[in-house]
């Protein structure tokens, strides 16, 4: 079989493109496979004070990193503060905390809140105990304390996430979170 010009371009041209695909496949799975957990990194520095905003019937998330060599039971200075963006309307808020460990693992964690906020133990958050006027801003806590019944590993970095939600005055709290922080009631 004789290869001419013009075939060659093209057998040559699809040799090539057929490399570049090979090549970008293997890079793209061996990049997944090899991903450890030393990558799962944020912006957010732990004991620097954090603050977020948010507007009615959403949520935000915030995260930072730590690293394992913390003990159980420890207390890591941080403020978490979070501001209402509406301009008119008040809102409900609460919180929840949680540490991720990278092996779709998340572990216990607490807070200590400051003042307006309660944890609720039957769903783990914590409510704020009255509405967030608009334009105004709350702290959140003040320390997180690592829970006493879970390991660290010294080698593994761990994310702490604290996701809060809101909802608008106008809507119930009793019944999307089954719980009113302003009355403390919950339904059976």
């Amino acid at each position: 079989m004789k290869i001419d010009k013009n075939n060659f371009i093209w057998i040559f041209s699809s040799a090539i493109l057929a490399i570049l695909l090979a090549v970008s496949i293997y890079l793209g799975i061996s990049g997944w496979y090899f991903k450890t957990d030393f990558s799962y990194t944020t912006d957010l520095i732990l004991g620097k004070t954090i603050s977020t905003t948010i507007k009615k019937n959403q949520a935000q998330g915030i995260s930072f990193n730590i690293d394992g060599s913390y003990l159980s039971g420890q207390k890591l200075p941080q403020i978490v503060s979070i501001k209402n963006e509406e301009e008119i309307d008040e809102i409900y808020l609460r919180a929840k905390v949680y540490i991720y460990s990278g092996d779709n693992k998340t572990l216990n964690v607490n807070v200590e809140p400051t003042v307006n906020w309660n944890k609720n133990e039957i769903d783990g958050y914590y409510y704020f105990n009255n509405l967030l006027p608009s334009s105004e801003k709350v702290t959140f806590c003040s320390n997180i304390v690592l829970d006493e019944n879970e390991n660290y590993k010294t080698d593994t970095k761990y994310i702490v996430s604290i996701i809060f939600e809101s909802l608008s005055k106008d809507e119930s709290p009793l019944e999307f979170w089954q719980f009113n922080p302003i009355n403390n009631l919950t339904t059976d």
